[in-house]
């Protein structure tokens, strides 16, 4: 491997998912390396021959977002775009995006205080999940029924957040569920495989102690993916679905741009680092010969309204 890959990894650290991106990378043909922020700068800084690609694999968003725009400033395409990366660290532009286009998705209240939080509860009938705007694998998510659960979860967020920096929240419809989310994964534009993450809460996050259970990709699954891919362009998603046991809808919780893989590969059996290799080599290998797509740095995502 050269001090000059084609491919460079961008990571927080190095976890299984990294070790076996890399490999698949390298097994594809392609000169990949890992790199963490500290070591970005001679990139940054035109010291060294930039990559052609570079996949984003960090695990602080703040980190993430960062990265990704100045690899986008530097003209170096991202794996997701700009634009992806944008949305996908942002629950509340999700939602935004999802009304506006018509995607099935939970009807999601923004506050931007407590007392605009219980009264966003109230509209949805007194029983809602209230979420951070960015985060992931769960961490911050409660389910609120009444004035007692409210008053605690206020009272340990003003302990915790006495100038109200972390606000807006995000004040969910409840979907009751049966038992189960199923994660979708996505690469290019295509669902490469689905599974069941199970749980006896309402948080089912395979993180969280969730199961594993593979299951076909539906029609009505690959349907709300596509329109997903619509809106943001192909890239590396994984998208979590689910549905209301009382109405058989299907909604779009959230979408994530860099998923874990490493522990539910181990139960479906698809090779999802490969098919993530064989997708950026085919992106460095177009570029190769067409030259790169102009980058779309601060532009929304292109999501068409209903």
């Amino acid at each position: 491997m050269s001090d000059h890959p084609q491919v460079l990894v961008c990571v927080t650290m190095l976890r299984p998912e990294e070790h076996m991106l890399l490999e698949a990378l390298r097994s594809a043909g392609l000169d990949a390396k890992p790199a963490t922020a500290l070591q970005v700068a001679p990139v940054l800084n035109r010291d060294v021959p930039a990559p052609r690609a570079v996949l984003l694999r960090n695990l602080s968003h703040q980190e993430l977002a960062g990265m990704c725009q100045r690899f986008a400033h530097a003209g170096i395409r991202t794996v997701n775009s700009p634009a992806a990366v944008t949305l996908c660290l942002a629950k509340d532009l999700q939602a935004v995006t999802f009304a506006r286009a018509g995607i099935s998705h939970p009807v999601t209240r923004l506050a931007f205080s407590v007392d605009q939080a219980h009264a966003q509860i109230e509209h949805l009938g007194g029983d809602a999940v209230v979420k951070p705007v960015s985060g992931s694998w769960g961490r911050g998510i409660v389910r609120i029924r009444d004035d007692e659960q409210f008053d605690a979860w206020a009272g340990a967020r003003d302990s915790l957040d006495a100038g109200a920096r972390a606000f807006p929240v995000l004040v969910q419809q409840y979907v009751p569920k049966p038992g189960y989310n199923e994660r979708v994964h996505v690469i290019g534009d295509t669902a490469v495989v689905a599974y069941r993450q199970i749980s006896e809460g309402f948080r089912t996050n395979t993180r969280l102690g969730g199961r594993v259970e593979p299951v076909e990709v539906s029609p009505r699954s690959r349907d709300l993916c596509a329109r997903i891919v619509e809106c943001l362009g192909p890239g590396v998603y994984g998208i979590d679905l689910a549905e209301s046991v009382q109405t058989g809808e299907l909604f779009v919780l959230e979408v994530n741009s860099s998923p874990d893989f490493a522990r539910s590969s181990k139960v479906h059996g698809v090779d999802v680092a490969g098919l993530v290799a064989r997708y950026v080599k085919k992106l460095v290998d177009d570029d190769a010969v067409a030259g790169p797509p102009p980058l779309a740095i601060t532009e929304a995502a292109a999501c068409p309204a209903a």
